[in-house]
């Protein structure tokens, strides 16, 4: 029985799989003026409500545009606006929090930097890791480095834009996503190829 199950690894093949960049999926919640001033109320009102968008992030690169100006959803998302829910894109973006959640593959010392106006918290693995709760203008940037076992993480990035006149979101987060590692198609074959094995092995201890 064992040279049958080494034929079959043999004849599978088996490659090892790594992973791959990847997108995160991004949430849009707009709010009336004066609802937070700070992620703790940003995170409740959204937790609260119904989102009013969705979109994906390909990059966080956001609102960099010129004097940090606050115009609208889209113009706020730059390259990923295309990406927006039809009609929502050209909500304005003031009063508003940002979502973005995916997986995270990350080493022991990799450092991730956050740049916003106005305040963020970030999750990896279910605890923050980083955050700045209230108010801020552009161009402030917080990091935080990774002191756990190297490994794929999921990961929840809240961002707010707040009652001020500027907006700002950049961070390194995306350059550590990954896809869901699909099961391979060689995986599934030796799976079918054990199975077979299996039955043969019961006809001839039938027989």
């Amino acid at each position: 029985m064992k040279r049958y199950i080494l034929a079959a690894v043999a004849a599978v093949g088996l490659a090892g799989t790594g992973v791959s960049a990847a997108t995160l999926d991004g949430t849009f919640w707009d709010a009336p003026a004066n609802t937070f001033s700070n992620i703790n109320d940003a995170i409740s009102y959204a937790t609260s409500n119904t989102a009013d968008a969705t979109f994906v992030s390909t990059g966080i690169d956001y609102g960099d545009g010129p004097g940090f100006g606050i115009g609208t959803l889209g113009d706020f998302l730059n390259a990923d606006a295309g990406s927006i829910t039809a009609g929502a894109g050209s909500t304005n973006f003031q009063e508003s929090v940002l979502k973005l959640t995916g997986q995270v593959a990350l080493n022991f010392g990799d450092t991730i930097n956050v740049t916003s106006d106005d305040g963020f918290r970030l999750f990896v693995d279910g605890s923050v890791l980083s955050e700045f709760i209230g108010l801020r203008g552009p161009n402030n940037t917080s990091s935080a480095t990774w002191a756990g076992a190297s490994g794929v993480y999921s990961t929840t990035l809240w961002y707010f834009e707040g009652q001020l006149t500027q907006a700002q979101f950049v961070s390194n987060l995306g350059d550590f996503a990954v896809a869901p590692i699909p099961i391979p198609a060689s995986a599934l074959l030796l799976l079918t190829a054990f199975g077979g094995l299996g039955a043969m092995r019961r006809r001839r201890k039938a027989a």
